[in-house]
């Protein structure tokens, strides 16, 4: 098995954040990591003077390669090195291709400078971002046989499905002075001789590529010194203060997408704390389901937010009181009050938008393809096809009679104002007494719907992992939970005072100025989410400690690495052992997961993939921290430096108190089953 690199920069370009190459610190990486084969890939850009250097430095063989921007994505291109001029001569045709970040080539380009793609190993980004794009793979596909992933379990992954690439795992460091922490993120392939032509053939096959030298896909390597874990489930044993944690720590930092569960973070000193917390985090996790409740709610906010009654109101006062005195001041009139147009109304503007949902429905029913068959046996094609036409000739015709309306409304009024400049009668005042009619009735309409959605119901509730969430409706008791709600500094005491008056209510909440206008609706019904244990009765402080690890271990499947430390530490033997392993071995199926533990419970009955056991030792006054590891089944456990320990004596020691004490303790369990 050779362990290779083939993602390494040494030059800063527009697409990397500063640095200054150092030789010396890449010598020290591919001595301390032992690595067989690099590949330098700069960003767009190769180097070949650099190049040269690089090779004659280093006594493993460096292969020429570039990091090409393709169409929104990164594309790894390796070639042999007896290909070195005509390399560097196509990859100088990018210099004016691509100059600053977001620049990138296409497909077609990429063959115009490289012609023959089949000379070279391309690896784009696969399951990394910036990853090519499905239809640039699409079209590569004769080329792609690999694919760079992010993480161990994208690897894992890539590995078990049948239709993904073969998957490859590179460190994409850049090398400068402050290199110093050498990444574990290397592939092994299985070849002997190292050649481009070997590489190449390793880099099509999956059985040929693996992130660990012994094990296959079983293990891959997480530190440079060679230490392992398991792709399934770790369990790391130790004393006190031995360097568990210190392990965990390390083991955060070597990857980028880590869920990491700290010891003790789930449990809460202080109740009252505890409770507002885990209802806040309830409230926040549960947010999409609020706003898909009130979402029609929020339209009929929207639409009576702008209905100004008083104004309303006032306008049929001035119109009545107008009306008056162009009646009494009728045998007064002059010339231009007599003009028909000194009267006339203003044409009525249609509502076009029932007709545009109209035709946006026929659309849909156009347009769906999960239902055709359906659809078809009531309606036919053709006959959709010729209602959404003749519907979009009616919303032709008629706005363009708004138009019309529209600009004869403007010339009308235009009239109206110089002729009411020319004589002393009364204007009957302008009023559309069909939309204020609208209005009232919206309004009353609108305090009804208020009701229905402040009356106390359960709205929602789902079953999980032996718990019940519960999501209920009902009033604000108070400006104080209006604040809450809004977590803004903002004042709701003027507000409240009118909240049984939906429609004054949302008057008063449009004069706090720092509450934006598209949130109103949230402040009508307050939605209170409540978990129940499996007997019905709201969680103790305990139980929700309990759930919150649930949901938090549910929550890594969108990490890469799951780790937890001492989740005995909070919670009770039981509960451990039939929810919490439960969980954790079916998320090790897909991902790494680290458990820190000294409990038998959780260490033996989980039935760990992997062990590793932590010692500390002072050496020179200097404290150092070792880490021994091993299967389950192996007899002893092993550093990285050769030394062993007994794996029954470490285990008995770190998860039973020792033999004497685990034979005490059977004795007695036996005694008191007989």
């Amino acid at each position: 098995m050779k362990k290779i690199d083939f993602h390494i920069h040494t030059i800063a370009t527009s697409n990397d954040s500063n640095f200054s190459f150092s030789l010396e610190q890449l010598k020290k990486y591919v001595n301390s990591v032992n690595i067989d084969a690099i590949a330098i890939t700069n960003h767009n850009i190769f180097d070949r003077n650099q190049f040269n250097q690089i090779s004659k430095a280093v006594t493993i063989p460096v292969f020429p390669g570039i990091e090409i921007n393709l169409e929104n994505g990164h594309l790894l291109l390796i070639t042999d090195k007896n290909e070195l001029s005509d390399f560097y001569s196509k990859c100088s045709k990018l210099k004016g291709k691509i100059i600053k970040q977001g620049d990138s080539i296409t497909t077609e380009e990429l063959i115009g400078i490289f012609h023959d793609l089949s000379k070279y190993v391309l690896i784009p980004h696969y399951d990394k971002r910036p990853s090519i794009e499905k239809k640039t793979l699409t079209k590569l596909a004769t080329y792609v046989t690999t694919g760079e992933v992010a993480s161990p379990k994208k690897f894992i992954y890539c590995i078990k499905n049948e239709e993904c690439l073969v998957p490859v795992y590179f460190s994409d460091s850049k090398i400068d002075s402050s290199f110093t922490d050498f990444p574990a993120r290397q592939t092994y392939i299985n070849c002997g001789e190292i050649t481009f032509a070997a590489i190449r053939n390793c880099l099509r096959d999956k059985n040929k590529v693996s992130l660990s030298h012994r094990d296959g896909h079983s293990t891959f390597q997480i530190f440079d010194d060679g230490q392992e874990l398991s792709t399934g489930l770790n369990v790391i044993m130790g004393e006190r203060s031995s360097g568990k944690s210190f392990t965990l720590d390390r083991i955060a930092r070597s990857l980028p997408n880590v869920k990491y569960l700290r010891q003790f973070t789930l449990v809460e000193r202080n109740e009252k704390q505890d409770e507002e917390k885990f209802n806040k985090l309830l409230s926040e996790s549960h947010s999409l389901l609020t706003q898909e409740y009130l979402k029609e709610f929020q339209k009929v906010v929207n639409d009576v937010t702008y209905i100004d009654i008083e104004e309303d109101e006032r306008q049929i006062s001035d119109y009545l009181k107008s009306l008056i005195r162009y009646a009494k001041e009728y045998e007064k009139r002059d010339a231009f009050s007599k003009a028909k147009l000194f009267r006339e109304e203003k044409f009525q503007i249609s509502d076009l938008n029932g007709l545009k949902q109209l035709i946006s429905s026929v659309q849909h029913l156009i347009e769906n393809i999960e239902y055709r068959s359906i659809i078809n046996k009531y309606l036919s094609r053709k006959g959709l096809i010729a209602l959404i036409l003749e519907l979009m000739q009616e919303y032709q015709k008629k706005e363009e009679e708004n138009l019309k309306k529209n600009w004869l409304n403007d010339l009308i009024s235009e009239i109206k104002r110089k002729l009411q400049i020319r004589t002393a009668a009364t204007a009957i005042e302008d009023v559309n007494l069909y939309q204020i009619a609208i209005n009232f009735e919206k309004v009353n309409k609108f305090n009804e719907v208020v009701e229905m959605v402040r009356k106390s119901r359960e709205i929602m509730h789902k079953d999980i992992q032996g718990f019940k969430i519960v999501a209920r409706t009902s009033e604000f008791l108070g400006a104080g939970e209006l604040k809450s709600q809004s977590r803004l500094k903002a004042t709701f005491s003027l507000a409240y005072q009118v909240y049984k008056d939906p429609y004054k209510y949302l008057q008063s909440l449009k004069l706090i100025e720092s509450l934006p206008g598209a949130e109103y609706y949230r402040y009508f019904a307050k939605i209170q989410y409540k978990i129940l244990n499996k007997d019905g009765f709201e969680v103790s402080g305990g139980e929700r400690s309990e759930f919150n690890l649930l949901q938090e271990i549910n929550d890594a499947q969108r990490y890469d690495m799951l780790l937890i430390d001492e989740p005995e530490s909070s919670f009770d033997n039981l509960f451990l052992k039939n929810e919490v392993n439960e969980i954790i071995k079916e998320i090790s199926k897909n991902m790494p997961v680290v458990l820190v533990t000294h409990n038998s419970t959780v260490g033996a009955s989980i039935k760990p993939n992997y062990l590793l056991y932590t010692k500390k030792e002072v050496i020179d006054g200097k404290i150092e921290y070792h880490i021994y590891s091993g299967f389950p089944t192996d007899r002893v456990l092993v550093s990285t430096d050769g030394k062993s320990l007994s794996n029954i004596d470490v285990t008995m020691d770190c998860l039973e108190a020792g033999k004497q004490a685990y034979g005490e303790r059977r004795r007695v369990y036996e005694d008191l089953e007989n």
